[in-house]
């Protein structure tokens, strides 16, 4: 099974100010771009906002679920990044009646 999960958290400045974005690129895949591209080149990432395109960016505790998009950001504007653990899922079908 394939989920998509933000694997990263980024920094960015949109504007006057800065934003989490939360994309499914690696740390590692983050760090490859940063070190080829110049200081003015613009990055694509497939970023997590939220499923009506009006409501914002979508980030861990939102009531929905992510709606993945391509966002372009210059280089120079992303601050930092955070790697993300990945999440734990546990999956039982098993019927027991003492968990009801």
């Amino acid at each position: 099974m394939n989920i998509k999960y933000p694997k990263t958290e980024l920094m960015v400045v949109l504007g006057s100010k800065v934003y989490p974005l939360y994309v499914t690129a690696t740390t590692e895949e983050i760090e490859n771009n940063m070190q080829i591209t110049s200081r003015e080149d613009f990055l694509t990432f497939e970023t997590a906002i939220k499923k009506d395109h009006g409501n914002g960016l979508w980030y861990p505790g939102c009531d929905t679920d992510p709606y993945w998009t391509d966002w372009t950001v210059k280089k120079n504007a992303v601050k930092s990044f955070v790697k993300l653990p990945e999440p734990q899922v546990n999956i039982n079908y098993d019927y027991n009646e003492e968990d009801f």
